[in-house]
């Protein structure tokens, strides 16, 4: 297959531009594609950050190799630290582009804001937070003001990306401070403004 290069983001201030370098049958999903995409720049220094960019029960983030691999938009995305992107479970080189020039924005905003993103030693890798880390963390009323039957099943749908933590009414209680305290020193706050934290 000849290399096909789509100008993306052309005031993109990391990545702009995307190759296809080639698109092969999905094993995983019969009548849909896997596509070997090149961003062009490396993304070593943001992977870490972007991995805070999605909930946590969405990525896995391999440290030592500095691979991000997501779970959005129905499919599995790996981003290498080189700027290499496979995808699978992929409709066609357009869908392909579609997926990948959300991901780029996301890498662009990341990359612009990553003076003022968590640099604390103390936080846990997002795809290495549990529903227990949560839990620990959250008032453990079962109040239901959520709309899930236990604390429990919100810290599961809050790693998953289905509940925001500005759903939990007693967090924004004066006396739940420590569990605000315990959610931020585990997620830091770019994490928790992620994860759907607006504040009091």
């Amino acid at each position: 297959m000849k290399e096909i290069k789509y100008e993306v983001l052309k005031k993109g201030s990391l990545v702009k531009s995307v190759s296809i370098k080639n698109i092969k049958p999905c094993i995983a999903t019969e009548g849909k594609v896997r596509v070997l995409m090149e961003l062009d720049s490396p993304l070593g220094e943001v992977l870490p950050l972007l991995a805070s960019n999605y909930p946590p029960g969405k990525t896995s983030y391999l440290e030592k190799k500095k691979i991000l691999t997501l779970s959005l938009f129905n499919r599995l995305i790996t981003i290498y630290p080189s700027g290499k992107v496979t995808m699978n479970k992929t409709l066609d080189k357009e869908d392909a582009i579609e997926v990948i020039s959300q991901i780029m924005k996301d890498i662009n905003q990341v990359y612009d804001h990553r003076e003022e993103a968590d640099s604390s030693e103390h936080l846990k890798s997002p795809s290495k937070l549990g529903p227990l880390d949560i839990h620990r963390c959250l008032p453990q009323t079962n109040c239901t003001d959520c709309g899930e039957s236990t604390c429990m099943a919100f810290a599961f749908k809050i790693l998953s990306g289905e509940q925001k933590l500005n759903n939990c009414i007693p967090l924004h209680e004066p006396w739940n401070q420590e569990q605000l305290k315990c959610l931020k020193k585990i997620l830091g706050s770019t994490l928790m403004q992620n994860l759907g934290w607006e504040g009091y």
